[in-house]
């Protein structure tokens, strides 16, 4: 099978190293961390790579490494058929399934987290500290607020409108196969500094190597067919659905 492999680069390492061995002819192009800042302008991004990929070249599926991303996703449409993980975002997937995730952030959904990967592609990478406060920065609406009441009360409106729920610790999911020295003690040192608990999770990228090469069961992956879009029922089961362009379920 010819696919088509669309990625977020926190996933460089072990994807090249899935499709490096997978059964199938894999052409992977891979989009930077911290791209879902802007959902709009990512969901823009992804839908002209799908494009231009199909207009390219005859594949026989296409793949997002995306979950729902904040609703980068949504919307998105494919004139071949496209594979999905049924997540919100990268964590379960880095937690090898669904339910490992379930496990772990049930009930604590905005406890910080870590990978390798993702030490590598935000925190190295991006230059960002353990501080996440100024990815405001990055978001078209807080630049649109700075012109409009300056830079000071700009900072005020927007952590009234976002507020940071906090957790007493923070997680570093820990890749077999994927680790490269200080990253965990890098991310480590970072928590500490803010008072919290450094919990050491095992991760696997079991979720990752069956998105690569399948099967792509129903209830782990969403399956859009050419004439459906990306939708969202925004639950920790299904999370994303295929729509037609009525916006009716299929």
């Amino acid at each position: 099978m010819r696919i088509k492999l669309i990625a977020c680069d926190v996933f460089l390492r072990p994807i090249s190293a899935i499709v490096a061995t997978s059964p199938h002819t894999i052409d992977v192009e891979y989009v930077p961390m911290l791209a879902h800042n802007e959902p709009d302008t990512l969901r823009a991004n992804l839908q002209a790579r799908i494009n231009a990929a199909t207009i390219e070249q005859q594949y026989d599926l296409l793949i997002l490494s995306y979950g729902l991303c904040g609703n980068a996703t949504l919307g998105l449409t494919s004139p071949v058929k496209m594979i999905m993980p049924r997540v919100h975002d990268c964590c379960a997937v880095f937690m090898g399934s669904k339910e490992a995730f379930a496990a772990e952030f049930c009930g604590k959904l905005s406890m910080r987290w870590c990978t390798s990967g993702y030490y590598e592609r935000c925190y190295i990478d991006k230059g960002l500290t353990g501080d996440t406060s100024h990815r405001r920065e990055t978001y078209p609406e807080y630049q649109a607020l700075i012109e409009q009441f300056g830079e000071d009360n700009a900072q005020y409106i927007w952590d009234t409108m976002h507020p940071e729920i906090e957790t007493p610790d923070a997680a570093y999911i820990k890749i077999p196969g994927f680790e490269m020295p200080g990253h965990e003690a890098g991310f480590k040192s970072l928590v500490e500094a803010q008072g919290k608990t450094l919990r050491v999770l095992a991760g696997s990228v079991e979720y990752l190597q069956d998105l690569v090469n399948g099967p792509w069961e129903d209830e782990r992956f969403l399956t859009v067919h050419p004439g459906e879009k990306i939708g969202a029922v925004y639950d920790m089961d299904r999370v994303v659905v295929a729509v037609l362009p009525t916006g009716i379920w299929p």
